[in-house]
Parts: C-alpha cells; structure tokens; sequence
C-alpha cells in the first residue's frame, strides 16, 4: 500500500485507471488508499466511485469463497413427491394452457387471404410469406395490370376505328354487295 505522503503516485494510477490502462494490483491498490480516512480534499471526489468498485470485488470474491465451499453447507431444492395421476393432471392443465395461449394468440388471417396460401413476394432482398403484407400487395399489382390492360384496350378500339374509319372513306360503298363484303369484312376481325 502506498504512503499516505504519496499522492502524486495515487493522482497519476487514477488518471491511468481512468484511461484504463491500470493492472488489477493498481486497481487494489487504489481502493485501498480510499478505504483511508485522511484523504486529501481534492481526491475525496473520486472516494465513493472506488469504495463501489471495491464493493463489486468484495462481492465477487464471496461469491467464489461461496462455491468453493463444502456441499453440505449449499441449500437444495426439494421436489415434492406427486403421484402419477397428479403429474397427468399438471400435463393436461399445461397442454390446455398452451392451446389456450396459441388460439388467443394467433394472428388471424382474413379467410379471403387463405387463397394466396403459399404465395410471398420478395421486398429489399427478402422473402416475405406473412399473407396480410402479400395479398394487398398482390390487390394492388392486379389493379396496377387492370389499369394497364383497360388503356391499351383503349388504345386498340380507337385503332380499329381509325382503321375502318380509313377503309370506308377510301371505298366506293355505292355498290351494296361491295359494301356489304367490306362491312363484314370488318366486323369480323
């Protein structure tokens, strides 16, 4: 242990110990000089910090005389003797507690979701299988392509009329067998 006379030695192991750059013997040895009672003014700050410090050490040093002790002096856990019927009893009371907890549990899942059993979608490089995240997203994909599928059918109706539109015109249609071939002709395709 250091002298009382040599703080500057106790000033510099604190600054380290700080750092954490002291050995487990500095350590001891800095909690030895706080467990002192004259202490100069200016380190009595750091007091209650290292006599908790040395409080853990204690702690963990009686803990390991404890398991290094004799057995006989270890307290022992005593089940107590059931009978057969009494531990089927405690199995059906554990089993209907569990089943309980699962069915509360569960997460429900809408029963129109169930058709899209098995189907997942991948989002940032990872499957997802949980059906409430899937099937609306599935719902918005099919309105996405039903959009889609509406405008170009749009577009192929107003094509077709462009192009019949173009046929008639560039006809002579005085004719009703010629007219009547063309009209047929275009109602067919």
């Amino acid at each position: 242990m250091t002298q009382p006379t040599d703080h500057q030695h106790i000033r510099t192991t604190i600054a380290r110990f700080l750092d954490g750059e002291t050995s487990v013997a500095e350590e001891k040895e800095l909690y030895d000089f706080f467990r002192l009672t004259d202490i100069p003014a200016d380190l009595k700050q750091y007091q209650p910090m290292f006599n908790w410090y040395a409080s853990l050490g204690q702690s963990h040093e009686s803990n390991a005389e404890a398991a290094n002790e004799a057995p006989s002096s270890v307290s022992r856990v005593r089940l107590l003797q059931l009978r057969p019927w009494q531990w089927t009893g405690i199995a059906a009371m554990v089993t209907l507690l569990l089943s309980v907890g699962f069915i509360f549990h569960s997460p429900s899942i809408p029963e129109e979701y169930l058709a899209y059993k098995g189907s997942y979608i991948i989002r940032d490089g990872k499957k997802i299988t949980d059906l409430r995240i899937v099937v609306p997203e599935i719902m918005r994909t099919q309105q996405l392509v039903n959009e889609s599928l509406g405008e170009i059918d749009m577009t192929l109706q107003t094509a077709d009329s462009a192009f019949d539109d173009a046929v008639l015109s560039n006809e002579d249609l005085s004719d009703p067998m010629v007219k009547d071939l063309i009209l047929s002709t275009l109602e067919y395709r």
